[in-house]
């Protein structure tokens, strides 16, 4: 992997971090990897191994071939969950979004 593509995955990864709302440290926690090494890996000064590969993935809620290569995978059909949301006030629509959060940073726990 080149310098180049090591900087392009640190930044998907911090991308991502950031829209869950998560500090670098919270996020190695969660990911249950050292601080240190995961700030090199966002600045693409470290390359990972596939257990991390895979800790990472599922912490940020990514597919490994994104995070290796910018690839999106097909989005799911979200209309279901759109036309919910769009019935929703702006109080409910704030406590769905923490009880998602929740869900998505606690289901691998």
């Amino acid at each position: 992997m080149t310098k180049q593509e090591r900087i392009a995955l640190g930044h998907r990864l911090r991308q991502q971090r950031n829209r869950m709302g998560l500090t670098r440290e919270q996020f190695a926690e969660l990911a249950d990897i050292g601080v240190g090494y995961y700030g090199q890996i966002e600045v693409g000064t470290s390359q990972m191994s596939i257990d991390t590969l895979i800790k990472v993935s599922r912490t940020a809620r990514l597919s490994m071939e994104y995070i290796l290569f910018g690839e999106e995978d097909q989005p799911a059909d979200q209309s279901a969950l759109q036309a919910m949301l769009d019935r929703c006030s702006p109080r409910e629509l704030h406590l769905a979004e923490k009880v998602l959060q929740l869900f998505l940073l606690r289901s691998d726990l």
